[in-house]
């Protein structure tokens, strides 16, 4: 009885105290308080979210297909434009080594003898690909073309007047009040440049739909001389685009298939050696094309580093960031006699599956052997590479295809996309699935054969 009239008593003073201090407050500041808690609460509520609605990959007709063989065999018969089969044995040993199969696409342009790679093939090869990812989009969803409020095109070597954007403006009817964006120069990683830019126009304009569309134009592209280091874009470089359906309006998160949570962009061009490690030009004979530094490898491993410097914090979980700050501190104040590498931490336990630049065998096993992924998780990147080739600015998406295709995405999983691109950039996206998987409903670019993947790249390549 005594223990609990004591707790009776302590109870009276906590509650005299806690009434006194708020007598001691003015109406004005309670008023002020409140006013403050319930503005966080509205702002909070009313965070813009980006929702990824849909997106369409371009599969190229039949006709367009390039398989190894014949693509050895045509830089043969263009052996007269060179004067020299040194180029021939050159393109030869890097398609063989690429990790390309026999089921990649090649423009019209670049497939023809001579090569074509005037404006008039360029403009072709760019309305094949973009009309077909827009009309897939806008018909599967019944969505009228008046409806789209944002429109973002990405092309980095074709760059008409109009522009893309124009273009596809003109084609479909767009409404004259558009937000209409055309990026050109970006290199492989301006599909994720171009949602960047989706996304920070949906913040400003509510109840908006964005579509962004991403290719790269082959016929444009093709070199016609003698330097090895222009002549890999030849090898690697294929046919290829994505639409993407972007949205911040509330009711189309209960479609949306994502929801973006972050991008991280990384540009290292102030540095000479980055600057210049991709860079267009001409050569001793006037022949314009894409020359690859044998500096780019270096460059790739610098400037991935910064951009998961910067989304780490983001995404890890804080285990991981303890471990990277406790070795980190360790090897700083007390160094070992043995170089130790840097402690690169398990973005495994971050994203469910990984989307990488499929832009050669060499750049996806450089950021497996990096991030310590296994072949599982660089699956979808190489079976990209291996059937349709280096699409540029679209591959992450043929990348998230294959894993739709395969219906290994499920609801909450997420979704990490990392591309590079000349400059020297490296962006990267994660997105969240929202929504669940129905396998019925998944018909996508690799939903004709997707049974026959993964393949052996090595021995088939090899055979």
């Amino acid at each position: 009885m005594e223990a609990l009239i004591q707790f009776d008593q302590d109870y009276s003073k906590y509650y005299t105290c806690i009434m006194e201090a708020l007598n001691s407050l003015s109406y004005f500041q309670i008023t002020i308080s409140l006013l403050l808690i319930f503005a966080v609460i509205y702002i909070t509520r009313r965070q813009s979210h980006v929702y990824l609605v849909d997106f369409s990959c371009f599969q190229a007709p039949a006709f367009h297909r390039i398989s190894v063989g014949a693509f050895i065999e045509h830089s043969a018969l263009r052996e007269e434009e060179f004067n020299t089969t040194e180029v021939n044995e050159f393109e030869k040993k890097v398609i063989v080594r690429s990790g390309m199969g026999n089921e990649t696409y090649c423009a019209e342009g670049s497939d023809f003898i001579p090569s074509d790679n005037s404006l008039k093939q360029a403009m072709i090869e760019v309305k094949l690909v973009l009309f077909t990812v827009v009309e897939t989009l806008l018909k599967k969803h019944k969505i009228n073309p008046k409806s789209i409020d944002i429109l973002v095109t990405n092309c980095s070597i074709n760059c008409p007047t109009p522009s893309l954007s124009s273009l596809v403006i003109n084609k479909f009817g767009f409404r004259s009040n558009i937000r209409s964006f055309h990026l050109s120069g970006m290199g492989c990683s301006a599909g994720i440049l171009a949602i960047s830019l989706a996304k920070d126009l949906l913040k400003v304009h509510k109840n908006s739909l964005a579509l962004v569309l991403s290719t790269e134009t082959i016929s444009s592209n093709v070199y016609l001389g003698k330097q090895k280091s222009m002549l890999l874009a030849n090898c690697l470089f294929r046919i290829g685009g994505a639409g993407i359906l972007l949205s911040n309006r509330k009711c189309d998160r209960k479609v949306a298939k994502y929801e973006l949570q972050h991008i991280v962009r990384t540009h290292l061009g102030a540095k000479d050696d980055a600057y210049t490690c991709v860079f267009q030009k001409a050569d001793e004979d006037g022949k314009v094309g894409v020359r690859l530094s044998r500096t780019v490898v270096h460059v790739a491993g610098e400037v991935l580093k910064t951009n998961l410097t910067t989304l780490g914090p983001l995404v890890l979980p804080y285990s991981e960031q303890i471990r990277f700050a406790v070795h980190f501190v360790w090897t700083k104040f007390w160094p070992r006699t043995k170089k130790q590498a840097p402690y690169v931490p398990n973005f495994k336990k971050a994203f469910d599956h990984f989307c990488i630049h499929a832009g050669g065998k060499a750049v996806v096993d450089a950021i497996k052997e990096r991030l310590s992924l296994s072949e599982w998780d660089v699956e979808a990147s190489k079976m990209t590479l291996y059937r349709y080739g280096n699409t540029s600015s679209s591959s992450t998406w043929y990348s998230l295809c294959y894993l739709e295709a395969k219906g290994r995405v499920k609801k909450g999983d997420k979704v990490f996309q990392i591309c590079f691109g000349s400059g020297f950039k490296c962006n990267s996206a994660v997105w969240k699935r929202i929504s669940k998987v129905v396998s019925k409903e998944v018909c996508n670019a690799w939903s004709d054969r997707i049974n026959r993947y993964p393949v052996d790249v090595p021995e088939i390549i090899e055979h």
